[in-house]
């Protein structure tokens, strides 16, 4: 069971496009929230909105009136990777009650909420279309609890053609333990779309020497490695590069990534989320 008292704050700095009312600025002027600007009365014929002291210092002596800021609604996505990699990491863990918060926030903001679980491939059987119902985050957090991870995340590639035509805001959750060139091109793929990273990371600190036995996780072959402090520092290394490198491949086409290393805390996702 998930927390009913979860939610999972986030914002935009575009303007929504959608006509449904919502708590985002949107692209139509309307008659309530901030001053949008100033036009001419007889653009914006709303004798309520008369802005005195713009019409007197006018130098055409023209009638001015306040344009107001109207809300809309956004659609709000998440994509999850469900590789067997994200399944032993602390954060796959997590996914059922992210879907949760993300899906009871979004339907208390009067947004669309969206589920698109991948591996190799789009997995249908864990793809929700963006919807409205108010029980669609702990309906897929459900699903998830009782999903078989898969292999790889190729399908990440795949994502911006199951997305809709309109922009939104897209939380997308993996370790991006793959290429970098494929990430890449995934993001180029969803440039129209805000998307989020969530980045999972395992918190397991290596011992500097001794016998060490790893576990693939996407094979399940084992292997026993002698550490040494030398490969323990070249390990440290190439992580920290790893970590410069998503960086700044996220810099170039969206948000900065949000780290997960252990328990999914919401309020610090929440607060990146709403940053911008």
């Amino acid at each position: 069971m998930t927390d009913p008292d979860l939610h999972l704050a986030y914002a935009v700095r575009w303007r929504a496009g959608d006509a449904r009312p919502g708590k985002h600025p949107a692209r139509q002027a309307g008659i309530g929230g901030a001053i949008h600007g100033v036009r001419p009365f007889w653009q914006w014929p709303d004798a309520r909105r008369i802005d005195v002291r713009r019409s007197i210092t006018d130098p055409f002596e023209t009638l001015m009136v306040r344009q107001m800021e109207n809300t809309g609604s956004i659609t709000l996505v998440l994509a999850a990777d469900l590789s067997a990699s994200m399944a032993a990491a602390p954060g796959g863990a997590q996914l059922p009650a992210l879907a949760a918060a993300a899906g009871r926030s979004a339907h208390r903001a009067g947004d669309a909420f969206g589920f698109i679980g991948f591996d190799d491939s789009i997995r249908p059987e864990l793809k929700l279309p963006p919807t409205r119902a108010r029980g669609a985050g702990v309906e897929m957090a459900a699903r998830l609890a009782d999903a078989r991870p898969g292999h790889g995340a190729a399908a990440i590639a795949e994502l911006a053609r199951h997305l809709p035509a309109r922009r939104c805001l897209l939380l997308l959750v993996s370790d991006f333990l793959l290429p970098l060139d494929l990430l890449a091109d995934a993001l180029a793929r969803l440039a129209r779309h805000d998307v989020a990273p969530i980045v999972t990371r395992s918190d397991t600190a290596l011992p500097r020497a001794g016998l060490l036995r790893l576990r693939d996780a996407e094979s399940g072959r084992t292997r026993l490695l002698l550490l040494r402090p030398s490969l323990h520092r070249a390990w440290q290394r190439a992580r920290a590069e790893r970590r410069a490198a998503l960086d700044a491949l996220f810099a170039r086409h969206c948000r900065p990534a949000f780290y997960i290393a252990g328990g999914l805390d919401l309020a610090a996702l929440g607060v990146g989320l709403c940053g911008v």
